[in-house]
């Protein structure tokens, strides 16, 4: 298929798709409805974030919540309107992007046109849960910066600058993406100072004007999170509950956003996530590091100087672009089985990525994109309507297999995530092998 005739296919799609996400909104539940109009009214009459009241999100995300009041301000919409139309250019911009990136990878026409589709149909999918929160925002910008290393090679200061300003901006959206610096940093080729330099002037455009202005209160933001029990979606919330129709000494509380149980064995599971989740991270953290520095393990002296900067790091072994998506996957999987806070909405960090990889297999894609699809079904659509209180076999439920259907895809794709090639190849002829 012509590239030309796919691009115009492709925005013919997308725009069909999202103008059915903005003529169906969700028919009972929105963040934006229950939360984000509350705070931003909050900051109107002069009650200001992290200052006068608990925020949970980064600072970013303030201009996100407040630019659809003051347009309603002006006399235009209503403020929950105004927040998915917003998204839905948001979305544009992601998705030209993504289009082009697509168009430009040396992979299979026909995994092209599944990467298309995938992202064009899986938000139809997750409809209810879009435009409807800060999901979008924060992995369009890390995807945008990760399509940087595709798209402008590095080669320039601006372009290594404009990375790293992307890099930042989603950390400043959700802090998810922070611990993905350290590999990240060592992922670029080119001169160490001139990089810690972009690293830096990218953190002070994005970081600065929020810290000058907020100081040490945005430390409210850690304490909110610390003070979380474990959501009632999370997988360690689902061991617990599952614990639970043995022992029956848990109690689901009623309050938002968390829904979380209480009882000793979601104590014992707090202290247990406390130490897994930080070092689960830190194991991806060790294992990005491992690829990197492969090549040289057996040279520890060049190695560690590699590790200081001293010595540059070769990289031939990898591809920044492809490498840093597989990570990208790796991490999101990982913190989604190992973090106590887990919402539907989290599934839409998966539909750029996938998206975005160069499958050399077109069944190892397929793969990504049917369990991501049906993860999609079950947890951002209400089509699978059954009851979760039927005893299937004493004394568990439907839910406990409902749930399982959810996080048995997550493992099988995090361990296909470190299956995944670590470079492309990068001439027409695309190896037949599988990833």
């Amino acid at each position: 298929m012509k590239t030309k005739r796919l691009f115009i296919l492709a925005l013919i799609g997308f725009l069909l798709g999202r103008a059915y996400i903005l003529k169906f909104p969700p028919p009972f539940y929105s963040d934006v409805n229950h939360d984000y109009q509350r705070y931003a009214n909050m900051w109107s009459y002069g009650y200001p974030p992290y200052l006068k009241h608990f925020y949970e999100y980064p600072p970013a995300t303030i201009p996100l919540l407040y630019f659809p009041l003051f347009v309603d301000h002006l006399g235009i919409g209503q403020y929950y309107q105004n927040y998915r139309y917003m998204t839905f250019f948001l979305d544009l911009l992601i998705f030209v992007f993504i289009l082009k990136t697509i168009l430009k990878l040396k992979t299979k026409p026909l995994s092209k046109v599944l990467s298309l589709g995938f992202y064009l149909i899986g938000p139809v999918i997750a409809k209810d849960f879009f435009y409807e929160g800060i999901d979008l925002a924060f992995i369009g910008s890390l995807s945008i910066a990760l399509i940087s290393l595709l798209l402008l090679h590095q080669k320039k200061f601006f372009q290594r600058l404009l990375f790293w300003a992307f890099f930042w901006l989603s950390t400043s959206i959700k802090f998810m993406s922070a611990p993905l610096l350290v590999p990240y940093f060592y992922l670029k080729k080119l001169a160490a100072k001139q990089e810690i330099k972009a690293a830096i002037l990218g953190f002070f455009l994005i970081w600065g004007l929020p810290l000058v202005i907020f100081r040490t209160s945005l430390a409210v933001m850690f304490v909110f999170h610390a003070r979380r029990g474990l959501k009632y979606a999370s997988f360690p919330s689902f061991i617990v509950e599952t614990i639970n129709y043995w022992t029956q000494t848990e109690t689901r509380l009623n309050q938002p956003p968390d829904f979380q149980l209480q009882g000793p064995v979601s104590v014992i599971a707090e202290k247990i996530v406390a130490i897994v989740f930080p070092l689960s991270i830190l194991l991806v953290l060790i294992y990005s590091l491992w690829v990197i520095f492969k090549p040289n393990l057996k040279k520890l002296h060049s190695s560690f100087k590699q590790l200081l900067l001293i010595q540059t790091i070769k990289l031939n072994h990898l591809d920044p672009y492809t490498f840093s998506l597989k990570l990208a996957l790796i991490y999101i999987f990982t913190i989604f089985l190992t973090g106590k806070v887990f919402s539907q909405p989290f599934h839409i960090w998966l539909i750029p990525l996938i998206a975005l990889f160069p499958f050399r297999s077109l069944k190892r894609q397929l793969t990504f994109i049917i369990l991501t699809i049906w993860l999609l079904i079950i947890d951002t659509t209400p089509w699978i309507a059954v009851d979760e209180s039927i005893m299937v076999v004493e004394p568990l439920p439907m839910k406990f297999f409902l749930y399982l259907s959810r996080f048995l895809p997550m493992i099988f794709l995090l361990a296909l995530s470190f299956k995944l090639p670590n470079k492309i190849r990068l001439s027409n002829k695309i190896s037949q092998s599988h990833a």
